[in-house]
């Protein structure tokens, strides 16, 4: 992963992130044009450069079949799993209680505490380049997580188990986009 991402204008970065690729786990552009640490490295370098996650996915839902909104979550899900690495206890039950913005939060937070930046020597062009690389080292996913569902139980304190289980339910069932 070279500094060319970082050289792209947001927009247009924006534009790179919204297709099947990073959305789109059943696709065959899921695992053929990248490997998953690729694109959280992209995912990361958009996220820390300021740019907003919800509106790449939106871009990407709108418009598309119900069978592609529906991957999104799932793809959101595994990137939490990647990043994590299981260091947050029961997280597929815990993403349940979240709502899409606060979990595409929770990916966004623990993609700019991963996202790190290697300079390397470029014999070829006899300049120093900057790579995107990811790190969970530093991250402390369980702790941003935490915050999360303390914000949301902040924001809604007499949310009904029945509302939990309604978006338990547009986790495993439904499309949130």
């Amino acid at each position: 992963m070279n500094d060319y991402y970082g050289s792209v204008p947001l927009e247009e970065y924006e534009q790179i992130l919204a297709n099947r690729e990073y959305w789109d786990n059943i696709s065959g552009e899921w695992g053929m044009c990248s490997k998953l640490e690729d694109k959280l490295v992209r995912l990361g370098i958009f996220v820390q450069r300021g740019g907003d996650l919800n509106r790449v996915i939106a871009l990407y839902a709108e418009g598309r079949a119900y069978t592609c909104r529906v991957t999104i979550q799932h793809c959101i899900e595994r990137y939490l799993e990647a990043l994590a690495k299981k260091h947050i206890q029961n997280l597929t039950l815990r993403l349940y209680k979240l709502e899409k913005e606060e979990a595409v939060k929770l990916l966004s937070e623990m993609l700019k505490a991963s996202i790190g930046v290697d300079f390397r020597y470029d014999k070829y062009t006899s300049r120093q380049v900057s790579f995107g690389v990811l790190d969970t080292g530093r991250l402390n996913a369980e702790e941003i997580l935490s915050v999360i569902e303390q914000e949301h139980r902040q924001t809604h304190p007499n949310e009904s188990i029945e509302e939990v289980r309604k978006r338990a339910h547009t986790w495993i069932v439904d499309s949130w986009w």
